[in-house]
């Protein structure tokens, strides 16, 4: 029966099925839809492709902002280390550790001394310049530790002309004295002011200088 109109319903009447022949009807709907969802990939697709770059661009500027910060923090520790360490490095620069040798300079004040004190004459002899080996845990940078051996002899008064001597001598660079030997003089003293003891001693005068290959190693 048919609702409202008493009438047995129609057994022919059945649900509306699509049919080949209704692809017109919605063809204009399946291309807008597909134009839609290939557009919406694309602009997907796009967007993840912009926002992957500016995710590189954002940590390459922060790895160039690290590094630029690296680099300022390490100029603002050398400058520090440059005021703290400048005043002691023209120092040593000045008293001739640092640089060429100065071997004349040398001579000159230990003719000075010897004058000034009043010493007896002086002998000395300078050999070639050696490097000096360091310890490994010692930097030199590109610079490297030379020492030239100085043989001197000398008659003396007393012990004390000899302490004189050799500190007066630290004016004229840094040494390091390897031995001093003293002995009675062979000669009987004469006078009050005759040499009563002879005194012969090996220093290295040191220098700190420019690295070189040619040059005898000392042992460490």
């Amino acid at each position: 029966m048919q609702p409202g109109s008493g009438q047995p319903a129609n057994k022919n009447a059945q649900g509306r099925f699509f049919m080949p022949g209704d692809f017109p009807l919605i063809r204009m709907a399946i291309l807008v839809f597909g134009a839609s969802l290939l557009l919406s990939m694309t602009l997907v697709g796009a967007s993840r492709a912009i926002m992957s770059r500016q995710q590189n661009a954002l940590i390459q500027a922060q790895a160039q902002h690290s590094a630029a910060l690296d680099k300022l923090r390490q100029v603002e520790a050398d400058n520090q280390a440059i005021q703290n360490y400048q005043g002691k490095y023209l120092q040593l620069f000045e008293r001739g550790f640092i640089g060429e040798e100065r071997r004349l300079e040398w001579i000159e004040n230990i003719k000075a001394i010897q004058k000034n004190r009043k010493l007896f004459p002086i002998t000395y002899e300078i050999a070639a310049q050696q490097v000096f080996q360091v310890a490994p845990e010692v930097s030199t940078g590109d610079l490297e530790l030379h020492g030239s051996e100085m043989k001197l002899k000398m008659d003396l008064l007393h012990e004390g002309d000899l302490l004189n001597f050799l500190d007066d001598l630290t004016s004229a660079g840094l040494y390091t004295v390897q031995e001093c030997i003293l002995k009675r003089s062979d000669t009987l003293a004469e006078t009050p002011i005759s040499p009563r003891l002879a005194a012969e001693c090996t220093l290295y005068w040191l220098t700190l200088g420019e690295l070189t290959s040619n040059q005898e190693q000392t042992p460490p």
